[in-house]
């Protein structure tokens, strides 16, 4: 969803670039080396700053300008006069010892680093959020993809093919002509939005959207709204860039991750008050671009007057960030943000929205047709900028609930345009308006809107109808017991309904001949807390030692590998009350009674109090909470959605089963227990650990017990047991081989980046090890299964190469230690994976 998301905002392309533009890059005189971040003045107090690159652009519409003046720390200052006939300048500083001297502070330390331990010093009492008990302010953003039409060649292109060394006319390519024409009444895309942005010490901070507005969508795409495009603050441990992090450059570590560099000292206009300029660059080159860029700090308070940050790879981006003086609380408040991205110029790799690019725009090898047509593709720009207004200090502020980063309120995208220009800090012109016309035609007439939908859905695994979605979990599946299990589920979708859900499900199995179902009904007590109601009733077959966490986020894939191999079931009839609450938007907690009717699908009796029971009715309680920390949440008017997914996750389960309680046969309790942690190096390769565990004492017949996930078929032969890879299984461990009443299983993975083996197989290669820990009581109550416990600790390691070819791949693991076998090959798993692509 991340790179179709992408991929959306680049195929459909703020402000346009302004037909008079004066540009030239800042060097070194003696050695040519480009000056980043070199100050410019104008004559008419416009002022800007080199690129990384030593760049820099200035626009000249009303061409007024009539000089340069070019400063750099250590450098001699530079005029130069600006000439109407002339739009691009080579400028040349010599560097000036004189100037060098006078920044140089005793011992001849870096005076930046002295600066920014000042900076860090009175980093908490300039910071908004440590300094305010609460604040709010509204902000209105403008999102724009576009390009100066007068950039582009009107002409009519062609297309020639290339045979035996001469170019064959084959058709003409009026792709720029009409590029050309669209853009010079439309721009390629536009958004709108306002934000109201409150905060306070009990519930943080916390973005209100009170009108959103997309071209061509009647609602919005909540995906979208949900991209971090920038962080609040460079105050904040890591800024967002397009949902990517970097580390800070205004953190206690940012000695480890930056380089600082005095570059000069400039004053504020709207203040008087003078600022550091320090250039900061990452100390390691890694394989994705990392940020640099300038901090403005204020001489007096070392508060952040300005940042910017910028990206040079493949796409460049430039963020920035200004902030506004308030005397009364002596504080420097964000005022506005704005990244900007165009095409890049060299193909270093670059990470946007967690997805990286290394070939972004390279040509097709095996391509023979040459076009004359002009690339264009870096006129085209992306650009959003948010203006902040309206600020409110330290007054009493209520935060509903807790945890929520975005609530976007039901009628936003219902806002009228008297209700727009409100909030607009400038007009909207008549080619902002022409664009909204354009693009609600064109999507009103290809269908667009209902086709993003359709993906939207499709990716979380269903089918929209008009008012319910088909739930496409239940298409098809296989296992040894029921064979191809196929038939179709359904839920109700907000068009039906928002307070009330209704789900069902049917399937039937081609092996056993049997048709199992389940329903449900919910209602919503409560929106801000995702607070639900509802009773259950399923008919169904459930994995004998599974886990089932009822508080798990639903997850969906048609291919389900591990299904394929597991051989022991039991029948299930539960009747279930349940509710479901957000203690926070980061803690889920859902409260579950059953009662259920359990008849194991194999030869088994367990001795309970002098009798053998082969079925049993078991009455539990479950209470299940979801712990997600880091993770950031929205909640629109279809409910409460992930805007992105951090780690850890915790997930805590305990159940309590009562025998005298609705003819409930046994007393047991169980505590159940996972936790998974994620890394993604700087490299773009990805750690992960997962922990899970159970714990249960009571009468515990073998349906209750753990077998730790074991994923090995039967089989003498290596050959014989090749089979599907699971996801996170003992891939080792046979089938019932091992039971227990408590166990521990870890496992860890490495994966690194996907490299090219030959022509266009680029596999994954991942390396894993599991470990894990059992042990069971009173065995002797089972009869029929041998139940065995592995408290000696059973280990198994190896890799997987996945993706070789269309989503295949291939694994390997090996089991050795204290509960190694006999003969070798009998250790080795040997099975194929799949990860399921959809091409973007």
């Amino acid at each position: 969803m991340k790179k179709f998301l992408l991929l959306f905002f680049l195929a459909l392309s703020t402000t346009a670039i302004a037909q008079e533009v004066i540009s030239g890059v800042v060097r070194d005189r003696d050695t040519g080396s480009p000056l980043p971040f070199s100050n410019i003045v104008t004559d008419t107090e416009q002022g800007t700053i080199t690129d990384a690159e030593g760049k820099f652009e200035i626009e000249n519409p009303e061409e007024n300008i009539g000089s340069l003046t070019i400063s750099y720390i250590g450098y001699s200052q530079e005029t130069i006069s600006v000439s109407s006939e002339e739009h691009y300048y080579t400028i040349q500083l010599s560097p000036s010892p004189q100037r060098l001297q006078e920044v140089v502070v005793r011992g001849g330390e870096n005076p930046a680093i002295d600066i920014m331990r000042k900076t860090l010093k009175n980093r908490k009492r300039n910071m908004p959020e440590k300094k305010l008990e609460s604040f709010s302010f509204k902000a209105y953003n403008r999102l724009l993809v576009t390009a100066n039409p007068d950039s582009i060649s009107g002409r009519i292109d062609s297309i020639y093919k290339e045979e035996k060394g001469k170019k064959i006319f084959v058709k003409p390519d009026s792709t720029n002509y009409l590029l050309k024409k669209e853009l010079s009444r439309s721009h390629l895309y536009l958004s709108e939005k306002v934000s109201e942005y409150r905060f306070n010490t009990q519930k943080g901070k916390r973005e209100t959207v009170l009108a959103t507005k997309m071209a061509g969508f009647r609602e919005p795409l909540y995906e979208i709204l949900a991209i971090q495009m920038q962080s609040f603050s460079f105050y904040d441990n890591h800024y967002a860039i397009l949902g990517t992090k970097y580390p800070g450059p205004v953190t206690p570590r940012a000695f480890a991750s930056y380089h600082y560099k005095l570059l000069d000292t400039v004053v504020d206009k709207e203040t008087g008050r003078p600022a550091y300029m320090i250039h900061y660059y990452p100390k390691e080159k890694r394989k994705t671009a990392g940020i640099e860029g300038v901090l403005y700090i204020d001489t007096l308070s070392y508060a952040m007057q300005k940042g910017i940050a910028q990206l040079k790879a493949i796409i460049n981006i430039d963020a920035s960030q200004t902030f506004h003086y308030f005397p009364e609380q002596d504080l420097w408040f964000p005022a506005s943000r704005q990244i900007k991205i165009i095409r890049g110029k060299n193909q270093e790799g670059i990470s946007l929205l967690g997805v990286s690019f290394t070939d972004f725009g390279k040509k097709q090898e095996d391509s023979t047709n040459i076009s004359t047509r002009q690339d264009i593709s870096r006129n085209i720009h992306f650009i959003s900028r948010e203006e902040n207004f309206d600020y409110r200090f330290n007054i009493p502020l209520t935060i509903k609930g807790k945890g929520i980063a975005m609530e976007i309120e039901d009628n936003a995208h219902l806002r009228t345009e008297d209700y727009w220009n409100g909030f607009r800090r400038t007009p909207l012109t008549q080619r902002g308006q022409q664009t909204y016309e354009v693009l609600d035609s064109v999507v009103r007439t290809n269908n667009a809107e209902r086709k993003i939908n359709l993906a939207r859905k499709l990716i979380k695994g269903y089918y929209p109808l008009k008012y319910v979605d088909l739930d496409l979990r239940y298409l098809l599946k296989y296992n040894s017991y029921e064979g191809f299990r196929v038939g179709m589920g359904a839920v109700t979708n907000t068009d039906f309904s928002s307070k009330y859900r209704l789900k069902a499900y049917a399937v039937y199995g081609t092996k056993d001949k049997k048709i199992k179902f389940g329903v449900e009904a919910a209602a919503r007590l409560a929106k801000i807390s995702n607070t639900w109601i509802g009773l259950s009733y399923m008919d169904d077959l459930v994995e004998t030692g599974g886990t089932e966490f009822i508080s798990e986020a639903r997850s969906f894939s048609l291919f389900e590998p591990r299904l394929f191999n597991i051989t022991m079931f039991h029948k299930t009839r539960r009747s279930s009350a349940f509710l479901e609450h957000d203690i926070t938007a980061k803690i889920g907690a859902k409260l579950r009674l059953s009662q259920s009717n359990i008849i194991p699908a194999y030869n088994y009796f367990y001795l309970h109090n002098g009798a053998s029971y082969h079925h049993f009715k078991l009455t539990e309680a479950t209470l299940a909470l979801q712990w997600n920390p880091f993770s950031r949440y929205m909640q629109t008017r279809h409910g409460k959605a992930t805007m992105k997914n951090e780690y850890p996750n915790f997930t805590v389960q305990v159940t309590r089963a009562m025998s005298n309680l609705l003819e409930g046969d046994f007393d047991f309790t169980k505590i159940d227990f996972r936790g998974v942690y994620e890394y993604q190096h700087p490299n773009r390769s990805k750690t992960s650990l997962l922990a899970t565990g159970g714990l249960a004492y009571g009468d515990l017949p073998i349906t209750q017990l753990y077998q730790a996930s074991p994923n090995q078929p039967g089989g003498e032969a290596i050959l014989q047991r090749f089979s599907v890879a699971g996801r996170n299984s003992l891939e080792t461990m046979y089938f019932n081989e091992f039971y227990s009443d408590r166990y521990l299983m870890l496992q860890l993975k490495h994966q690194t980046n996907r490299f090219k083996i030959v022509g266009p197989i680029k596999p994954e290669l991942v390396l894993i090890s599991r470990f894990a820990l059992g042990s069971v009581t009173h065995s002797e109550k089972h009869i029929g299964i041998n139940v065995q416990s592995f408290n000696k600790g059973y280990l198994e390691s190896g890799f997987e190469l996945n993706k070789i070819f269309k989503g295949f791949g291939l694994s390997a693991m090996y089991r050795y230690g204290a509960y190694q076998l006999p003969r070798f090959d009998e250790n080795i798993s040997f099975k194929f994976t799949y990860y399921m692509s959809l091409g973007f």
